[in-house]
């Protein structure tokens, strides 16, 4: 259990608050460490944020990044300095690193709660467009979780996932989905993370995925992909498209806590009867909002 808090903690960006909470409590606390194991324990807990805003592989726009590097680095310094300078430049200096790390924090919040969708008229065709997490393992009889969705909720739901399936053959799932289907919900991405494809070649095929679904009178959503620390650049993209083309993001959070919960899966990526039921209910709680206006 604790090994799955860490690793919800990690992989769904939550380290990255963590990190940052240690981070402004070390500046506002710093004017009263004056003792050797005060420096210590403040040294220690510098280290500590820093490594959980590393692994928590948080997208922020590199300006940002560049923003609290330059703070990270300028703050201490001038805490080195402090017999040497003037104390205004020194409480400055503390503040400003807390407002950069809590200005930081403020731009990620929004990411991290789930979105509520414009209701739609009628009741409007799910149209699923995912990879084997939706499929299944190739298994005709399976009960995959848009089949529970649809039984559920009275949704007509049609699923044009593929077992294996990434951003750039997901075109092809593209091309099946029907006008009427006003609402999409993609689930893609996890096969290029896990296979080797590059951020640029992920960005590129994902574009020309949103480019193909994009439609004035169709609402657009996209799952989050949990990240691995160091990868960044995937769901910098992500968001970064899904402003570009209107697509609603749903934070990686919402798959995450399925993907960890006890045995949700088959072999820790694909999902179990459990696992779909699972799903399909959080799936629901994004969803359930287009439909709110219907009996």
């Amino acid at each position: 259990m604790p090994t799955r808090w860490a690793v919800f903690h990690v992989a769904s960006g939550q380290a990255f608050f963590t990190g940052a909470a240690c981070l402004i409590a070390v500046a506002c606390l710093s004017a009263w460490i004056t003792r050797r194991r005060g420096r210590m324990a403040r040294n220690v807990l510098i280290a500590l944020g820093g490594l959980l805003v590393f692994v928590s592989a948080t997208p922020l726009p590199p300006w940002l990044y560049l923003l609290l590097l330059i703070a990270s680095l300028a703050w201490p310094a001038v805490e080195a300095l402090g017999e040497w300078v003037p104390s205004r430049l020194v409480v400055g200096g503390r503040l400003a690193f807390a407002a950069a790390w809590m200005s930081a924090a403020l731009v990620e919040l929004p990411y991290h709660r789930l979105p509520r969708l414009p209701r739609q008229p009628g009741r409007p065709v799910l149209g699923i467009i995912g990879d084997s997490l939706t499929a299944g393992m190739e298994d005709r009889e399976a009960v995959t979780w848009p089949r529970i969705l649809a039984d559920r909720h009275g949704v007509t739901v049609r699923d044009h996932s593929v077992a294996g399936a990434g951003v750039v053959s997901a075109s092809r799932q593209a091309a099946s989905v029907s006008p009427d289907e006003r609402l999409v919900l993609l689930e893609i991405g996890g096969n290029d993370i896990l296979g080797g494809t590059s951020p640029a070649e992920f960005e590129a095929g994902l574009a020309r995925l949103l480019a193909e679904i994009r439609r004035p009178d169709r609402v657009v959503v996209m799952l989050e992909l949990p990240l691995p620390p160091t990868y960044n650049a995937f769901g910098l993209a992500q968001r970064r498209l899904a402003r570009q083309y209107g697509a609603i993001l749903v934070p990686r959070r919402s798959l995450l806590g399925v993907l960890l919960q006890k045995d949700a899966t088959l072999d820790s990526i694909h999902l179990s009867p459990g696992g779909h039921r699972e799903m399909a209910i959080s799936a629901w709680r994004v969803l359930r909002s287009a439909y709110e206006d219907q009996p």
